[in-house]
């Protein structure tokens, strides 16, 4: 089947994740595979080449595949529209790329104006079947906009209104699957996929020799965490940890967040903070897998429930300890698999972090257990065959 895939993030960030591995996987079973993303670079023009693994783009396939063309759309007005995806140089793309494509299915993630416009205005006209992903709630819950209760109703009507129009409807998180079928989607329509794993793109590697390469401190205990999730929360866990284990660092990675290393000072913990600013997708899984042992807080809240973060997947490749909260699935397939250490508050996350980093085999044990979990049960190669039933049924 020819299947065009419709993600609204700009290239590497957010859905792009899941949207890629979806489309990799389509492709992998035999589909002629075409993503549109928002390009990252280009304001004005698109850009158009192929890919089949996280890293690299092709003018033209060489090789085995699975091979995606990928087009990446003008970001101009990108952020014109409440939360993103409005540009009109990006959506106007689109729809002509659906008129011109004679496309079997089209697969939307999300609800954003450059995945659901494109298909309410071909839909009348073309006969494509509609699929969409829904993976985050954002209406009043990951998108608040300015306060205005009218602009979030009016988002919440447009987010669930295009899955009433979908063949199907996949999604990561059990919550959102009782949403969709709660708004009327019928239950065999909604099919669970977990947010997947690239062990291929991020493996276990020797610590001692990916700190030398980038300066991090070679003896000392590194935790790792991700610079987008909760960082005044763990400054303050990171801060109790200090109390037990005082030469430990905290290593965050990706992009420097405003107001961070002032909290920091504040704490008196800036001295054992180490920032890597935005990481090439080169470094970034070699700085995940330098750590000890890795955290990742998520909050008792709508917004985290409906979640299930790619970032989690990560983790679990690098062969490295995680400790999360208790919340949503992503914890909970970390406690089906003892993949990690899973954790009822804040308090008993510092506790466990002290006892992970003062036992060499706790670390060791949860470490492969991990690995073993991303690869056995989270390989987009692993669920490529669910995700290619979801058309093919």
């Amino acid at each position: 089947m020819r299947i065009l895939i419709l993600n609204p993030n700009l290239k590497g960030i957010g859905t792009y994740q899941r949207s890629f591995y979806f489309s990799r996987e389509l492709a992998r079973h035999g589909h002629n595979v075409t993503m549109v993303t928002v390009s990252r670079r280009y304001k004005y023009r698109h850009k158009v080449y192929f890919k089949r693994d996280w890293i690299g783009e092709y003018e033209q396939p060489i090789g085995e595949g699975p091979w995606v063309r990928m087009i990446e759309a003008p970001n101009l007005g990108y952020k014109w529209f409440p939360g993103h995806g409005g540009g009109p140089l990006d959506i106007g793309l689109r729809i002509a790329e659906i008129h011109k494509g004679n496309f079997d299915v089209v697969y939307g993630f999300e609800h954003h104006p450059d995945v659901s416009w494109p298909v309410y205005v071909t839909r009348p006209f073309k006969g494509y079947r509609f699929y969409s992903d829904w993976c985050d709630l954002h209406a009043g819950v990951g998108y608040r906009f300015r306060g205005c209760k009218l602009i979030d109703k009016m988002d919440g009507f447009f987010e669930e209104r295009i899955r009433m129009v979908a063949h199907k409807v996949t999604t990561n998180s059990s919550l959102i699957r009782q949403r969709a079928i709660q708004i009327g989607v019928s239950p065999e329509r909604v099919i669970f996929i977990p947010q997947g794993s690239d062990p291929d793109y991020v493996k276990p590697v020797d610590s001692k020799l990916v700190r030398q390469r980038y300066g991090l401190p070679l003896n000392a205990p590194l935790l790792g965490m991700r610079s987008d999730t909760y960082w005044r929360e763990t400054l303050e866990i990171f801060k109790e940890i200090l109390k037990h284990v005082p030469d430990t660092c905290l290593l965050i990675v990706g992009q420097r967040q405003v107001g961070l290393r002032e909290y920091a000072d504040q704490l008196g913990i800036a001295r054992n903070i180490i920032e890597t600013g935005w990481v090439s997708d080169e470094d970034y899984p070699l700085y995940l897998a330098s750590a000890d042992v890795l955290l990742f807080i998520m909050k008792n809240g709508l917004y985290d429930l409906g979640r299930w973060p790619g970032t989690i997947g990560d983790f679990l490749a690098t062969g490295r300890p995680t400790v999360i909260t208790n919340v949503g699935d992503a914890a909970t397939f970390i406690k089906k698999h003892n993949a990690g250490l899973v954790v009822n508050d804040l308090e008993e996350m510092t506790t466990q972090i002290v006892c992970l980093l003062g036992n060499d085999e706790a670390r060791r044990f949860y470490g492969e257990q991990a690995r073993k979990a991303a690869v056995i049960h989270l390989d987009w190669k692993v669920l490529g065959g669910l995700i290619n039933q979801v058309v093919e049924d």
